[in-house]
């Protein structure tokens, strides 16, 4: 049975934007003359017709309404997510939508749960958020079976949540462990810096450095693993860095530290605190501040930057899509795209570009 027709397949055979489509479709704004026709001949030739869901939303005139939860807690990471979400808003407000945003400032499951509330309230049509405590974090029983909703970087698999868009976080274990083994040779000493360990991509990160470093290296080592807690966006700061100090000094012999998110600069900076640049590399995640600087003094090795304003606002578009009828989800999980950064491709990675879907 043929796939029934979408609002971008119209678009794409009549020349025009989805925003032109939208007009035709519900008489808002002026067409040429030239541009209406052939979009109202590629619908007859597709045999479009617009979801129920959409037509109930123009006819009752009310926006839709996409509820946003997303924490505010490592600045640097969480600013290039609202980045993501700011310019999803700018191309869906032609269309009459609008997106609630609520902040958390923790990754506290019962600030989550009062963010949602407060978005329910508003009458959103979706959520799409970050779940705070990974597996157990109960969105099922708060989120009514009737809104969908997605998650973005951090997954919950057996939860009721429409679809995930974030990266697959065991690959970039994997590859953190052959750049790392790549990087400081055979026998390296490490020790790893697992934040958040209630999230399951932490987790599913470390296994999968540690399997890699031990099939390539086998005469490595990981002395410790570390859980860094998030209580707070500076508790997690000087933690991360006093845990890095202690530990240099506790294993004279360590040269590697792995960190499983973007406090990767923080490790870095305890480094080069200890004046041990170039006898210790740290090897992690996203793209911070310092992030250069560092991987130009040695410092970093090298990190895997997952393009979190990407994320969200490849997740507001595939809402949008779906809501509207535009968009069947078959496959719930979405890729995120992540890029490498070592020294010889800061001229050529852009960490921070948002490419339309």
């Amino acid at each position: 049975m043929a796939e029934e027709a979408t609002i971008k397949d119209v678009a794409r055979m009549s020349g025009v934007s989805i925003g032109t489509v939208d007009r035709v479709l519900h008489n808002r704004g002026k067409v040429s003359a030239q541009n209406q026709q052939a979009v109202m001949k590629a619908i007859k030739t597709l045999n479009y017709h617009p979801s129920q869901i959409a037509r109930a939303l123009v006819n009752r005139k009310s926006n839709l309404k996409i509820g946003i939860c997303i924490p505010q807690v490592e600045a640097e990471f969480w600013a290039d997510a609202l980045r993501g979400v700011e310019s999803a808003k700018k191309k869906l407000l032609p269309f009459g939508v609008s997106l609630e945003i609520e902040f958390t400032y923790n990754y506290s499951i019962t600030n989550q749960k009062e963010a949602v509330k407060r978005l329910l309230k508003k009458n959103v049509n979706s959520i799409i958020l970050l779940p705070s405590e990974g597996v157990g974090n109960g969105l099922d029983q708060i989120i009514p079976p009737e809104i969908p909703y997605a998650t973005v970087i951090e997954d919950v698999p057996d939860s009721r949540r429409l679809f995930h868009v974030g990266p697959d976080d065991h690959s970039m274990g994997l590859l953190l462990g052959r750049l790392t083994h790549l990087y400081a040779g055979p026998g390296f000493k490490s020790i790893i810096l697992a934040a958040n360990p209630q999230f399951l991509g932490t987790r599913r990160r470390v296994e999968g450095f540690c399997s890699n470093v031990k099939r390539l290296n086998p005469t490595a080592s990981v002395l410790e693993i570390c859980d860094i807690p998030m209580r707070s966006e500076k508790a997690a700061y000087d933690y991360i860095f006093d845990i890095t100090v202690r530990k240099i000094r506790q294993y004279p012999d360590m040269n590697v530290i792995y960190v499983t998110n973007g406090l990767t600069q923080w490790a870095a900076a305890a480094v080069k605190s200890c004046r041990k640049c170039g006898k210790i590399q740290v090897f992690g995640y996203e793209c911070t501040e310092m992030t250069y600087p560092f991987i130009q003094q040695g410092l970093i090795g090298a990190t895997i930057n997952q393009r979190p304003a990407q994320q969200w606002y490849n997740a507001i578009s595939i809402m949008y899509e779906y809501l509207t009828g535009d968009r069947k989800i078959k496959n719930p999980i979405f890729p995120a795209e992540c890029s490498i950064i070592i020294e010889e491709s800061i001229p050529f990675v852009k960490p921070n570009e948002i490419l339309n879907l």
